[in-house]
This record gives C-alpha cells, sequence and structure tokens, in this order.
C-alpha cells in the first residue's frame, strides 16, 4: 500500500526535557513517510537548540519558530504550513506506545473508508475503554452519541483525519479547551469516524511545581480554597458554553437542542475526576459539587434530561452528598485494584440512580438514559458495579452505620495537590 504524505504538528513551549522522547517514538514509527512539524513557540529554554539537534539527523522534521503566542497560534502555523494529505496533532510532552501506532491507525482508516481514526490512550486522570466500531455521522443518532463521547471526540491528539476534515481554525484568545471547541468547529467536515480500542497515545501530564505551574490542570486544584473560588474546571469550561453554543447554531443550527448542554453536564463528571485523582479531600469535592449544582447553567443542564423521559427528582444537599461519597468510593476502587470498568459509566450509573426517575418513555439517545437504563436491567459490568454499591449502602443505612460527611477545618487546612502520578 502506498503511503501518503502524513503532517504531525508538534506545538512546543519549554519541552527541551520532554521533547526528545516525544520525537524518538515518532522516528520509530514504521509509518515513515511523516512530515514532522515542530512549531516552537517562543520557549525560554533550549527547545530550539533539541528540535534543531533532531533536525541536523533527520529530514523529515520541519521546524517553524515564531514568538511566544500560545498553543492555538502555534498548532495553526502548523496547519497552515503543512503539506500532507492527512494531518495529526501530537504535544511535546507525549508518546506513542507501539512503533506501530501510526501504521495501524491509518490502515483502519483505509479500510473503513472514514475521514477520521481515533485511538484509545491513557492519561493520568481520565480512563476511558474505547468499543471498536463506526461512527456515521451523517446519521443523527450516531452523530449525538459521538457527541457525547467526549474521550472519542474532545482530544485532538488522539486523531489522525484527512486534511479537509480541518477547515476552521484553533480559537485564538481562548487558553482553556481550545482544542475541544477545534473539534466542535470542524465537527461538520468529517462524515464517517473509525474508532479503535487499542491504546496507541500516552498522554503524559507533568507533576505539578509551583515555582513552573507545569500543568494548568495541577494549579486549579492547589490553588488555596480553589473551590470557594468558581475557578474549577466546570467553571472554566462554561467560560466557552457561549462559544459552543454559537458554534453549534452556525453548524448544526437544527440540533442546538440536543447538543448545546453537552459539555456543560459531562464537565461535571471530569471535575470530580481530576479533583479525586489529584487527591482533593472529599469534603473539598463535595463543597465543590454543590456550589455547581447552585449555578442555572446545570439546573438548566438536568433540567433538560427530562426531554429524554427522565424526571429530575426533588434533591436535597445530602443527596450531593451521598453521591460524592460514592463516587470517590468507586474510583479509588477501580483505579486500586485496575478494574476494567468505565468510570465515565460508572459514575453517570451512580448520579442517574440518586437524582432522576424513570418515565413510562425514554429515549436511550441520551448517555445519561442509557445508563439508567442499563441499570434497570443489570445489563452492563458498569450497572452490576453502581447496583452492588446501592446494596452495600442500604445494607449499612440499616445497621445505622452509613458514613456521614462532616464538613470541618479540613478544607481550610488542606495544602493543596498530594499526588498526581
Amino acid at each position: 500500500m502506498k503511503e501518503e504524505l502524513i503532517s504531525l504538528i508538534i506545538p512546543c513551549y519549554n519541552a527541551a526535557k520532554t521533547l526528545p522522547r516525544t520525537l524518538n517514538s515518532v522516528r520509530e514509527q514504521s509509518y515513515k513517510n511523516l512530515e514532522i512539524i515542530i512549531v516552537n513557540d517562543g520557549s525560554k529554554d533550549n527547545t530550539l537548540e533539541v528540535a534543531t539537534k533532531y533536525a541536523t539527523i533527520d529530514s523529515r522534521i520541519r521546524l517553524i519558530t515564531q514568538e511566544n503566542s500560545g498553543v492555538s497560534v502555534a498548532r495553526n502555523n502548523g496547519l497552515r504550513n503543512a503539506q500532507g494529505k492527512y494531518i495529526m496533532f501530537l504535544d511535546a510532552d507525549d508518546n506513542y506506545t507501539t512503533p506501530y501506532a501510526i501504521t495501524n491507525m491509518m490502515n483502519k482508516l483505509i479500510e473503513t473508508d472514514a475521514d477520521m481514526c481515533v485511538c484509545n490512550f491513557t492519561h493520568p486522570c481520565f480512563e476511558e475503554y474505547l468499543s471498536s466500531g463506526i461512527y456515521d455521522l451523517t446519521d443523527r443518532s450516531q452523530l449525538l452519541t459521538y457527541f457525547q463521547d467526549f474521550f472519542v471526540y474532545g482530544m485532538p491528539w488522539n486523531k489522525i483525519a484527512k486534511r479537509e476534515c480541518y477547515t476552521e481554525d484553533f480559537a485564538v484568545g481562548i487558553h482553556f479547551n481550545e482544542d475541544e471547541l477545534f473539534n466542535l468547529d470542524n465537527l461538520h467536515n468529517i462524515k464517517k469516524v473509525a474508532v479503535i480500542n487499542e491504546v496507541y497515545h500516552n498522554y503524559y501530564c507533568a507533576p505539578y511545581n509551583p515555582n513552573e505551574k507545569a500543568s494548568a490542570v495541577n494549579s486549579i486544584y492547589s490553588a488555596d480554597k480553589f473551590w470557594e473560588k468558581k475557578s474549577t474546571i466546570w467553571h472554566m469550561g462554561m467560560k466557552n458554553h457561549e462559544y459552543r453554543v454559537n458554534s453549534i447554531e452556525k453548524f448544526y443550527p437544527e440540533l442546538k437542542t440536543d447538543m448545546q448542554y453537552v459539555r456543560s453536564f459531562d464537565f461535571f463528571f471530569w471535575d470530580f475526576f481530576l479533583m479525586a485523582k489529584n487527591r482533593v479531600p472529599e469534603e473539598c469535592i463535595a463543597y465543590t459539587c454543590k456550589g455547581i449544582f447552585e449555578e442555572k447553567l446545570f439546573l438548566d443542564t438536568i433540567k433538560d434530561k427530562e426531554r429524554f423521559g427522565l424526571i429530575l427528582k426533588p434533591y436535597t444537599n445530602e443527596d450531593i452528598e451521598t453521591f460524592v461519597r460514592l463516587a470517590y468510593y468507586a474510583f479509588r476502587d477501580i483505579k486500586s485494584y485496575n478494574k476494567k470498568l468505565s468510570m465515565y459509566k460508572v459514575f453517570l450509573g451512580l448520579f442517574g440512580k440518586i437524582f432522576y426517575d424513570l418515565s413510562d418513555k425514554v429515549n436511550d439517545l441520551d448517555i445519561l438514559a442509557k445508563a439508567i437504563l442499563s441499570l434497570k436491567d443489570n445489563s452492563s459490568a458498569e450497572a452490576i458495579y453502581v447496583n452492588s454499591l446501592f446494596e452495600i449502602e442500604e445494607i449499612e443505612n440499616n445497621q445505622n452505620n452509613c458514613r456521614i460527611i462532616l464538613f470541618d477545618n479540613n478544607m481550610a487546612s488542606w495544602s493543596g495537590v498530594k499526588e498526581l502520578n
């Protein structure tokens, strides 16, 4: 099979320590017809020297230098200079898990005649077990399912796509979730997506350094009393809510009702994942979740689920605490014992069981409705796990041994991120 040219775009800022690992994993790929575009975004360390060294030993590497303007400008610069028929993005601290990653993804894309191929990945905070298959985005239900599956849809770096899939630039001036917004702006160009569950991409998240603030996520959860400042992932992500709605109205006006509240729902769970992974105390997480429940956008979001045949129950702060307690336990249990469960589906099941009832007519097009139906039928590993948690909870309640969250000075005394790895 003829190897078509793939442009691999790597934005770099102060990446001298990690860039060699990244470039070595690229140079080891069995797929050889690569244009490796390194965009040095005004680094202050010796990133330029490292990139120049690699460019002298590998003629496939093209080096672009710009004044420090941010990752979006760097990626746009790479796109404008890309000559390949296909496009891939790679962060300067990530790497591929196998020399056959690009070959296997490319073979899958061609075999299925897809516009894009998506692979699974490792991540220090998120774990999702993707199901191999094909999304036909010309079908309304499959498009909405794809859009709700953040792990497939949301990231730019676990994908290979035809060049014509990317006609819109990364938004400049947005410094959080700009990659997810880029995927939304370009979603209308994609007709078919092939998904493979093999882990080909390793997402690296630098440990928090208070002097360098290497990780934006870590710096959020290390800030003093962050839970009182509305500065978490959900709040930051919702600053882009109007942008999302405008993009949906521009490219999918007929689907605005179905798409506008998707991110304001699932970002609640990403916030929880990241807080739990960063060992934020349970009391702080509960405080944060209660704050999100008070936001009008989130109230509109969970009320909107009733369109799918779900009935929002009257709930109290104690219900939110119950969700946090069980979800925190599930997070530790699944991670500690490496259980092959989708954390997101488990959290959906917990959320649905606590906050919703089912009407007589449920539309399983919605991901939460699907999770609640699964609980009812006990039809998945995640559903069985969630139902077992509630059985244990009921026994403990009957024995008056149910653990109660006590709000005390632990929140005030917490000193920040404890561990990321």
